[in-house]
């Protein structure tokens, strides 16, 4: 039985990425150096996982998250010192706070967190697609924007505007003044959208992808990488909310601000 909404949460949308070659990153930005690079065309999806998607694919597989296996995810609430995360037991996708916090029920179009990347890989495995590169990341999320031939460091330019993504307001994480709306995760599509239809490709949640810089001689990737930020950035902390900075992580580990967005191969289609 599903406990969220199986209606528009529940159906992802796709845009398509043109085959070309591409200039991706800036000269010294983190981990993430200005290059060419020659992309297949591929469908990317306009929202980021929701919880009621991967209810789905839990319903219908049985699927234990990795936060389930090892009892606890990292937490954070409102109030606590910058940097300081607690290892929560039963903190998991549904209840990525912890048990004595609200859960899920009734946010079927959040993004769906407590997510490590061996976790987005099995949903993307049963679903039928993949998670994007860095590079594919990227591009997508500009949605054709360039600054001089560049990436720009936000969807809609070099400039930070408030009230176009889901960030922490506030000079720590004392207290959050929710000038955008929201204390932590936004339902999908809370913002507008870039100029491809893409939204919270900035703030929200990090989003997992791929990255050939990371792949180890076994053929995997040694740390997971994630792109655009979260709710818990902010200028003072952590400010990757934005198109060119790259973040790494465990590959089993598993936050309230970490997420998922899937590609479809053209072949495929929607």
């Amino acid at each position: 039985m599903l406990l969220l909404s199986t209606g528009a949460a529940a159906r992802p949308d796709y845009v398509l990425v043109p085959e070309g070659r591409y200039t991706v990153g800036r000269a010294g930005a983190h981990r993430n150096s200005l290059r060419s690079v020659q992309l297949r065309a591929f469908r990317i999806a306009t929202t980021e996982t929701t919880n009621a998607q991967f209810e789905q694919f839990v319903q219908a597989t049985g699927f234990v998250s990795d936060a389930e296996r090892n009892g606890f995810g990292m937490t954070f609430r409102e109030g606590m010192k910058d940097w300081r995360w607690d290892a929560t037991p039963g903190a998991t996708w549904r209840h990525p706070f912890g048990p004595d916090q609200p859960g899920i029920e009734g946010r079927p179009d959040h993004p769906v967190t407590q997510i490590s990347f061996n976790d987005a890989l099995a949903y993307c495995r049963w679903a039928g697609c993949r998670l994007p590169s860095v590079e594919e990341w990227e591009v997508a999320a500009r949605g054709g924007r360039t600054l001089a031939g560049r990436t720009p460091r936000y969807p809609w330019g070099d400039s930070w505007t408030s009230g176009r993504a889901n960030t922490w307001q506030g000079p720590s994480h004392a207290s959050n003044s929710m000038e955008d709306g929201f204390l932590y995760t936004a339902p999908v599509a809370s913002f507008a959208p870039n100029n491809w239809g893409l939204y919270d490709v900035v703030g929200n949640v990090f989003e997992y992808c791929t990255d050939r810089s990371e792949v180890g001689t076994d053929g995997r990737m040694r740390r997971a990488v994630g792109r655009g930020g979260s709710w818990w950035c902010s200028k003072g902390t952590c400010n990757f909310f934005n198109l060119l900075d790259i973040g790494r992580m465990d590959r089993r580990g598993t936050l309230p601000n970490q997420g998922f967005r899937v590609v479809r191969e053209v072949s495929a289609g929607r």
